[in-house]
């Protein structure tokens, strides 16, 4: 039997016809991930309770000499302990210091890198082999790659410079990688009394935590260091560290705010002078508040100044004064404390 003859329109307006309706969202469905996918999915594993996210880029800012390598030379130690392989790259160090810290990481099984302290090498050599190491196929899981400090690593202050050294540190993290970046701050805090980073303001953008490190010295020559999160992925915890003059450190069991007290401090030293007239003013027995007012302003104190003071200093943990309200309306006496 002969084939049916083809009708060539009918061909015509099979191969030019309109394509069946679709939905114009469809393709979002390639790139969501289900419950069950999310089940998959582990939790930010903490390396240090608190503090250290396996996987994460961090950076730990803090003023000179403030305590962060001390801090993180003994951080490492204790990630060792953990059964993880720290590198641990310093290029922030004296030749006289380098001694004692080569002898800590070797006894404490830390992978320790002194570029400057090797003849014709540098932190830019450190850079080239990370990025030759970064381009094969590495698995960088249980390393914990510490760099002391990043603006030996590059300009801070040239976003490019910093974008493209931060590009190949997430890089590391991507292939199961730990990097933390210990940085400098600027020589001068914020109105709380708390740090600024001394790099560009990009930075905290492309990182997973950025927390500082805030220290007070002691006269005996120990330190206190509080460590106070400012961006995070994770829940990193405000936590203090002591290190003792022979540089031993311990976590204590309690936060102390050492910015809070830094501005405590530098704040009493601002109004020493009302201070010490509204102290004399009530032991004069001058404690109706318009009379110490009065008392101060003959002392060339001005009336703004003597009231700020009476009420932040009636308040807080450890009081100047105590305020007591008297029968008439807006009355107000003071008593030392």
């Amino acid at each position: 039997m002969d084939d049916m003859p083809i009708n060539l329109n009918t061909l015509v307006e099979r191969q030019f016809a309109a394509p069946e309706p679709t939905n114009p969202f469809d393709w979002m469905e390639d790139f969501t991930m289900s419950l069950e996918e999310a089940s998959e999915l582990s939790d930010p594993e903490f390396i240090i309770p608190g503090l250290i996210v396996a996987g994460h880029l961090i950076v730990v800012p803090a003023p000179p000499n403030g305590g962060k390598t001390t801090i993180f030379l003994d951080l490492s130690a204790d990630m060792v302990k953990r059964k993880y392989q720290v590198i641990y790259i310093n290029a922030d160090i004296s030749a006289g210091d380098a001694k004692g810290f080569i002898e800590t990481a070797d006894e404490a099984g830390i992978k320790l890198l002194l570029p400057d302290m090797k003849v014709g090498k540098s932190m830019r050599d450190i850079v080239s082999n990370l990025e030759r190491m970064n381009n094969t196929a590495v698995d960088l899981s249980k390393h914990v790659f510490v760099f002391d400090t990043f603006k030996k690593m590059c300009d801070v202050i040239n976003k490019r410079s910093a974008k493209s050294l931060l590009g190949l540190l997430r890089s590391m993290t991507a292939k199961g990688g730990t990097v933390i970046l210990l940085a400098h701050t600027n020589k001068y805090n914020d109105s709380d009394g708390k740090p600024i980073y001394e790099g560009t303001g990009d930075l905290r953008s492309d990182v997973d935590e950025l927390i500082y490190l805030i220290p007070e010295k002691h006269p005996d020559g120990s330190m206190t260091v509080s460590v106070e999160p400012d961006k995070t992925r994770a829940q990193i915890e405000r936590m203090t560290f002591r290190i003792s003059p022979d540089r031993q450190v311990t976590r204590l069991e309690e936060f102390e705010d050492v910015a809070q007290r830094r501005a405590l401090r530098l704040r009493m030293e601002l109004d020493q002078e009302a201070i010490e007239r509204i102290t004399e003013a009530i032991e004069a027995n001058r404690i109706k508040q318009c009379d110490i007012i009065e008392f101060c302003a003959e002392h060339g104190v001005s009336k703004r100044k003597v009231v700020a003071c009476l009420k932040h200093y009636a308040g807080g943990e450890t009081p100047l004064w105590k305020v007591e309200r008297g029968l008439e309306r807006n009355t107000k006496f003071y008593h030392l404390a």
